[in-house]
């Protein structure tokens, strides 16, 4: 599978960041994939654990979930434990979108992210050889309390969003049962 193309851009203590993969799925399998809480921690780069709280069922089949997620956040050759409360809305087959509620960083705790909004969007994208296509495009936006050094920000939203976008799209694949053909090295 072909790496996400992953751009991140920092303006003071805030880092965005958009990504985009074509995935050789149906819209059911990657929707099923990037909404499987209880499996996360089986495919998913640093996440030890993941449990949904509180799930409600909204008009136009709008579902608000209280998720809690348990792991790690690493930086380079650091890695912090961390556990995140998230408010997530889906909007089946057409996006998730979270909202951190509180995020517990190793020993900083409350006092390292300020804020965080994770968007997935799913989009069909055809059918190349037979085979449905499913474009994810996933953005974030990060708030932080206190500034990392300079280029160490960028790079370590950068390796854990590559991290984790290639693990979805691993999964996916796998999922889809459809046999992907990596070009020589």
């Amino acid at each position: 599978m072909k790496v996400p193309s992953i751009a991140v851009r920092r303006k003071g203590r805030r880092f965005t960041a958009d990504a985009l993969l074509d995935l050789p799925a149906d819209a059911r399998t990657v929707w099923d994939t990037i909404t499987d809480y209880d499996g996360l921690s089986g495919f998913m780069p640093g996440i030890r654990a993941c449990r949904v709280l509180e799930r409600h069922a909204e008009k136009q089949g709008v579902e608000r979930l209280l998720v809690e997620q348990q792991g790690e956040f690493r930086m380079l050759l650091f890695a912090q434990s961390m556990t995140v409360r998230l408010q997530i809305e889906h909007r089946p087959f057409q996006s998730a979108i979270a909202t951190a509620l509180s995020v517990q960083l190793g020993l900083l705790r409350g006092r390292a992210i300020e804020s965080f909004e994770g968007r997935y969007e799913l989009a069909p994208g055809g059918t190349h050889r037979g085979q449905p296509h499913t474009r994810l495009r996933y953005s974030a936006s990060i708030g932080l309390r206190l500034p990392p050094p300079p280029a160490v920000g960028s790079l370590a939203v950068r390796q854990n969003l590559a991290a984790q976008l290639e693990a979805v799209g691993r999964e996916v694949v796998r999922r889809s049962g459809v046999p992907v053909h990596e070009p020589a090295a």
